[in-house]
């Protein structure tokens, strides 16, 4: 595909992350200012950032790309940058697309290159901006500016820009996809927290990087990062790098500013104001237009309260601006100038100042407040001396900038409404009223004062006192657009509030009577399913979230809200052992969602407990017609087997539930299945089966008790039914000796069992470390004369395992004894012992 030839270029906005550049990248390595790491170069990653970890806490970290860059030919490489960084962190590092700017940590945007003055790699730059700037305004008479507290350090307080700038004269050849992939994945490093320059040439975030992949260092050094605290200070290892940087620079006389100026900036970050002034005055010392450190440096003076020297500067840089900056630049700076003039008491100054800057801005917002404030105050001031000509003077300067033609009452009411005294407002507007009832002006201001008192009690979280103020507003004028929203605004932070509070009830109360100023809104009613789950209300919440999710079918949300509210009524009925009902409730959400497992697993589940287990196992089928590999699916599926099975031994129908668990299949048996179909064998007087299942537990766990004790019990009612039959066939005196000697020579089965139980618990006892017990059984065992075949191996397969563990143990006697009694079955025993 053809494209455009651009240049493109990543920037992010504030701190200049470039400020390190090739030069001194390569700088460092050739005159070995310090020793590089192997694994990581973490000591480098607040270079850039005021010499403090600077990094997202939430993931997905939201990026929005704007709508002219998508139409440009290399988004595919800024979303290969994303995905990059994502596998190479193993998804530490998410990101996620919004279409919503505000809503983003990171903003991609385009723009030419004449804007760009500091470059990052050969194509681009980046910055970033902290959130807690400064405002330069004038409060009434508080000659002190107007700052934002900072927000606590596990919080971010800063936004990322990254601009894909485009070459202004259009005369260069477009970029390769390797050399965009090289400079998206640089750039998002800085954004994501490596904000400086690793000494390695191979990493990404090497000055002049070629790299398609993060390297190892680079991922190490992300970790690292992403392990340590949120604004953790790193200012010491900076300062020791800034002044090696420096301190080379000097040796071989090739001076930069710009390393002065971060060692500013990371002095500035860690209050040490007197370095940090220091810095930047070396570093304007060396490029006079270094217009970043003179920005600081200003900010550093006005810390200091050395304000003379601040105006000093911001008139220097007045001078400078001239014919070489926007209008809007050179009015900032004179907003600027205004407010140190009056913070210093220099009122007249201040006000030249500010008109200086509408002169360049006519709609410079802070400088039009600022001189619109001390035109007031000026009035207000002469007013209160009886001055009401030159107070006209000051009012109609005052109106010029935020018009108005109002009376006497209806000024004294702006005055106290922006001075925020709202409640005292509205008595001027009313007096005014009762004066000029028809002053639509009055009217309509005292409308606003009613609308902006509920938004100050709004923000003090007085809601039902703000709702009041806003119906107040209404009943002036009832088409008083703003004023509606604001009602709904308060009602919804009034139920936001109750809600936050655990206060169930009340917001739902609230959100229902916001429900009737906005029914089509499917938030509300989403708020109250989610309430409604709190307070147990399944059936509400049932119904709240199906009218979502008849407004909005394919929503994603809706379905999973309809999902959980039927899945959480269930489970609530399950819980009350109504089954029944709950299997209502599930088939219900069923037959919407067809396709979800989680659902079917629930259904197979109630199923169960009222014992429809055909319709169960039907549940889990579906499912698994679908899903061959769902493993949950299996899972239940055999459970529902031993549930089945259970319930069959509980209703003492014994085979039927042997059955069952002979279906299982062999691969999905555990050792207490085994054990209990061999409880079912053995209680049916199935002794052979029975053995061979305790057989098999035993070779899989030789200790195992269940088998153990079962093997006793069998061997107890086999030895029981051994005794019965010997006592039933002791001969008769009177009959023939002949007849008695046949009888004792014939095999008998039950004792055949017996002696193969005995043989197994003799395995047992050894393996339980008791060889006299295991000695005893075995002998016991050889007992049952005379031996079939089957037996006879069987007796001389057990004595061989019983020597071999017996020598092992080097028990000599007990191993000759077995050795004995083993030969007697098998001359070759002894030679079969041999390794």
């Amino acid at each position: 595909m053809r494209t455009r030839k651009l240049y493109p270029f990543f920037i992010c906005m504030l701190i200049t992350v470039s400020l390190i550049t090739q030069v001194t990248a390569q700088d460092t390595a050739n005159h070995g200012t310090e020793t590089p790491s192997p694994t990581d170069y973490f000591n480098r990653v607040t270079l850039f950032s005021h010499g403090k970890i600077t990094r997202f806490t939430q993931m997905p970290i939201q990026v929005h790309i704007s709508p002219t860059l998508k139409a440009l030919p290399y988004l595919a490489e800024i979303r290969y940058a994303m995905r990059t960084w994502e596998t190479a962190t193993d998804g530490v590092i998410r990101f996620e697309e919004t279409e919503v700017a505000a809503e983003a940590n990171i903003r991609v945007t385009a723009t030419t290159t004449g804007t760009l003055k500091f470059l990052d790699t050969r194509l681009g730059s980046a910055k970033l901006t902290r959130t807690t700037q400064d405002i330069h305004t004038v409060i009434g008479k508080d000659a002190k500016e107007q700052h934002k507290p900072a927000p606590p350090n596990t919080e971010v307080n800063f936004t990322v820009e990254v601009i894909l700038a485009l070459e202004s004269n259009g005369t260069i050849g477009e970029l390769s996809q390797e050399e965009m992939r090289t400079v998206c994945l640089h750039e998002f490093g800085h954004a994501i927290g490596l904000w400086g320059h690793s000494p390695h040439s191979l990493d990404v975030c090497h000055a002049t990087a070629t790299a398609q992949h993060p390297t190892a260092r680079d991922i190490n050094t992300l970790r690292k990062l992403y392990n340590t605290p949120l604004y953790k200070s790193q200012h010491e290892t900076a300062i020791a790098l800034l002044k090696k940087e420096i301190q080379a620079h000097e040796k071989h006389e090739a001076r930069q500013a710009r390393p002065h100026y971060l060692l500013g900036t990371v002095y500035f970050d860690k209050g040490d104001m007197a370095q940090a002034i220091a810095s930047f005055e070396n570093c304007l010392a060396i490029e006079a237009n270094f217009e970043p450190a003179r920005e600081k440096l200003i900010q550093a003076y006005e810390k200091t309260d050395q304000l003379s020297q601040a105006i000093r500067l911001v008139q220097q840089t007045v001078v400078r601006q001239r014919g070489h900056r926007s209008f809007r630049e050179n009015a900032d700076a004179y907003n600027l100038l205004g407010t140190f003039h009056y913070r210093q008491g220099e009122v007249d100054k201040a006000i030249q100042a500010f008109e200086d800057a509408l002169k360049r801005a006519p709609h410079h917002k802070l400088a039009k407040q600022n001189l619109h404030r001390l035109f007031l105050t000026k009035a207000f001031d002469v007013l209160k001396a009886n001055a009401f000509e030159e107070a006209t003077t000051y009012f109609e300067k005052a109106i010029s900038l935020d018009p108005l033609n109002a009376t006497a009452y209806r000024l004294m009411g702006d005055r106290c409404t922006k001075a925020s005294r709202f409640a005292a407002a509205i008595q001027y507007y009313r007096k005014g009223l009762e004066i000029a009832p028809e002053d639509e002006k009055t009217t309509k201001n005292l409308l606003r004062c009613y609308n902006n008192y509920g938004v100050a009690l709004r923000n003090s979280g007085e809601w039902d006192a703000a709702i009041r103020a806003y119906r107040n507003a209404l009943e002036l004028d009832p088409t008083y657009q703003l004023g509606k929203n604001n009602l709904r605004d308060a009602l919804w932070q009034k139920a936001n509030a109750q809600r936050e509070a655990g206060r169930s009830a009340e917001a739902i109360a609230t959100y229902l009577e916001l429900q009737t100023l906005q029914p089509d809104d499917m938030n509300i009613s989403g708020l109250l399913g989610v309430l409604y789950l709190r307070t147990r209300n399944y059936p509400a919440a049932v119904a709240a979230f199906q009218r979502i999710y008849t407004a909005m079918p394919t929503d994603k949300q809706a379905q999973h809200n309809l999902l959980a509210a039927y899945q959480q009524y269930a489970q609530a009925l399950r819980n009350q052992k109504n089954y029944t009902a709950a299997v209502t409730q599930l088939q219900k959400a069923v037959s919407l969602f067809p396709t979800d497992i989680n659902l079917r697993l629930s259904l197979s589940q109630a199923y169960q407990h009222i014992g429809k287990y055909e319709a169960a196992r039907n549940e889990l089928q579906q499912i698994l017609a679908h899903a061959p590999n769902n493993q949950n699916a299996k899972t239940e599926l055999l459970n529902l087997q031993i549930r089945r099975g259970s319930a069959l031994m509980r209703r003492k129908k014994y085979a039927a539930a042997a059955a069952v668990f002979e279906a299982i299949p062999a691969s999905q048996k555990t050792v207490d299945i085994y054990n209990m179909l061999g409880y079912l064998y053995l209680i049916q007087a199935e002794h052979m089966k029975a053995l061979a299942i305790f057989e098999t537990v035993l070779g899989k766990q030789p200790k195992n008790a269940v088998a153990y004790q079962n093997l006793i019990s069998l061997e107890s009612r086999l030895a029981a039914t051994v005794d019965k039959a010997k006592t039933a066939a002791q001969p008769d005196t009177s009959a023939p000796d002949a007849t008695a000697d046949k009888a004792a020579v014939m095999p008998d089965a039950t004792t055949e069992k017996l002696s193969r139980v005995r043989c197994g618990l003799a395995r047992c006892l050894m393996d339980r470390k008791q060889p006299k017990n295991a000695m005893e059984k075995y002998r016991q065992a050889l007992q049952a004369k005379p031996y079939t075949p089957a037996l006879q191996t069987h007796l001389v397969d057990t004595g061989r395992k019983l020597a071999i563990q017996l020598r092992k143990r080097n028990d000599t006697d007990n191993l000759e004894t077995i050795i004995r009694w083993a030969t007697a079955l098998d001359s070759n025993f002894k030679t079969s012992l041999e390794p």
